[in-house]
């Protein structure tokens, strides 16, 4: 039960601020460790700020740290009504051409009509498909099943690479079917042999194979520079090194150009720079002193911090062993520094001179002896985008245990103040406990110094009692003589 306390009642003296004052005094040390720990909180969350940066610069790099992703094509087409194409990564630069003769065709079946999808007509047991190349699938068929829309679901389900459905002609349903790739499947309904419960008599589907319905598969067939191929598909993706051809029309040619794309590497490399200032303008807002407001960011003199900063600044003009010595810079390439805030920026013009006349040196400026595992050689021996994505890792990699060599240095700082605030959360609940005893003290003392003066004030209003008692008496008997 809670104890009733009156303020001073008896002293006229307000104990309960006096208590308040004295506890605020004795609670400034839990104070400074709360706001030790608030800090500690602002740093760990600006570390995993720009641990986020770091990391998302990390992927920029790893996307063009090899020739065949640095480097970028694309393809045109002179007659695109022939085919499409695409380039993706293997594809060189020069010119083919390519004649379609025949499309790839899927096969269709198209059955004989019956006057309702739903009715149970047909006979039950089992049927087969053979893909003609040896795989032959077996579908049952039960009571409840033997309507057109039932053979359709399970020649679906079947797992047969045929799908079905049904259509209404306007006078007649029909089950159609087709192939998912260039195999004629023939279908063998000799195993649907019990007659249906509705006593209609047997009844089995009829896929005709032949007549304007159906249509047999057949490979698609073309050339290429004068070489005959066939594929079961008019995408075709394995004919030319790194070109995915669409065919699209037969009997033609057209010729296909691949050239060197500088839009896409450009592009690539602004998106790096963008990512780079991301960590550098981020790292400068929490480090620099305000000379106005005369206070300093929360990771101002983070040592740290300030060494991830001069590693990404030393890799702007880190050399790459073993290429032809074209460049050996990022400025050299037209990425250059701002002397004051670090950050980079894209000369594109000679960034398209360099591509233009020196387009193999960039490329192995940014991807020699590249490979996103490519981890064995020296680092300067690396172009310089591993390069970034291996320093990148020292920085980001998962903290896995104490001690461990991998461990990425922003996560251990982040460890290290994660440590730091459960030992403050240990000191700042011993704090509490001892404020908490001594407030309990004080009001137990200054509750008995109350209690005291109100006794006191007690027995001396007795004394006065009679004292005053005894004179009033003394004054009567006076009076009556």
């Amino acid at each position: 039960m809670s104890t009733i306390s009156f303020s001073g009642l008896a002293t006229g003296i307000d104990t309960a601020s006096i208590i308040s004052q004295l506890v605020a005094l004795e609670r400034r040390p839990e104070t400074l460790l709360k706001n030790q720990q608030t800090t500690n909180t602002t740093k760990i969350s600006d570390l995993q700020k720009i641990e986020d940066y770091l990391s998302t610069l990390q992927n920029v790099v790893k996307g063009f740290n090899s020739p065949a992703t640095f480097a970028a094509t694309k393809a045109s087409v002179l007659d695109s009504s022939v085919l499409t194409a695409s380039t993706a990564s293997g594809a060189t630069p020069g010119t083919h051409t390519v004649e379609v003769i025949s499309l790839a065709h899927n096969q269709r079946q198209v059955s004989d009509g019956v006057a309702s999808a739903t009715s149970k007509i047909f006979s039950t047991g089992s049927f087969t498909i053979n893909n003609g190349s040896g795989t032959t699938t077996t579908v049952n068929i039960a009571e409840g099943q033997n309507t057109l829309q039932g053979l359709a679901s399970a020649i679906n389900s079947s797992g047969a690479n045929v799908s079905a459905s049904v259509i209404n002609d306007g006078a007649n349903y029909r089950l159609v079917v087709n192939g998912n790739d260039t195999k004629n499947y023939a279908f063998d309904f000799s195993g649907l042999s019990t007659d249906p419960v509705g006593g209609t008599g047997a009844l089995v589907p009829n896929l005709p194979q032949a007549g304007p319905t159906y249509q047999a598969g057949t490979d698609a067939s073309f050339k290429v520079d004068g070489v005959s191929m066939t594929k079961q598909s008019n995408t075709v993706t394995d004919a030319i090194q790194g070109i995915t051809l669409n065919l699209a029309k037969e009997g033609s040619s057209t010729n296909i150009t691949v050239t060197t794309d500088t839009d896409s590497i450009t592009t690539k490399l602004n998106n790096f720079v963008t990512a780079y200032n991301n960590v550098i303008s981020f790292i400068n807002s929490e480090s620099t002193y305000n000379a106005t407001s005369k206070t300093a960011g929360i990771l101002s003199g983070d040592s740290t911090v300030r060494g991830i900063k001069q590693q990404l600044q030393s890799l702007l003009t880190s050399p790459v062993v073993g290429t032809s010595g074209t460049f050996n810079s990022l400025a050299s390439i037209g990425i250059k520094s701002d002397s004051k805030t670090g950050t980079l920026s894209l000369d594109s013009a000679k960034l398209t001179s360099n591509l233009t006349n020196h387009y193999n040196d960039v490329v192995d400026y940014f991807a020699h002896n590249g490979g996103t595992s490519a981890t064995t050689l020296a680092r300067n021996k690396y172009g310089i985008a591993q390069q970034f994505n291996l320093v990148i890792e020292t920085m980001v990699h998962a903290y896995t245990a104490d001690g461990v060599a991998s461990n990425g240095l922003l996560e251990i700082a982040k460890h290290t103040l994660t440590l730091k605030n459960k030992q403050l959360d240990d000191a700042i609940a011993t704090q509490e406990d001892r404020i908490t005893a001594l407030q309990a003290n004080l009001e137990a003392q200054y509750a008995a110094m109350e209690k005291t003066v109100s006794n006191l004030k007690a027995q001396g209003n007795l004394v006065t009692s009679f004292f005053a008692s005894n004179s009033s008496s003394s004054s009567s008997s006076n009076s009556s003589n």
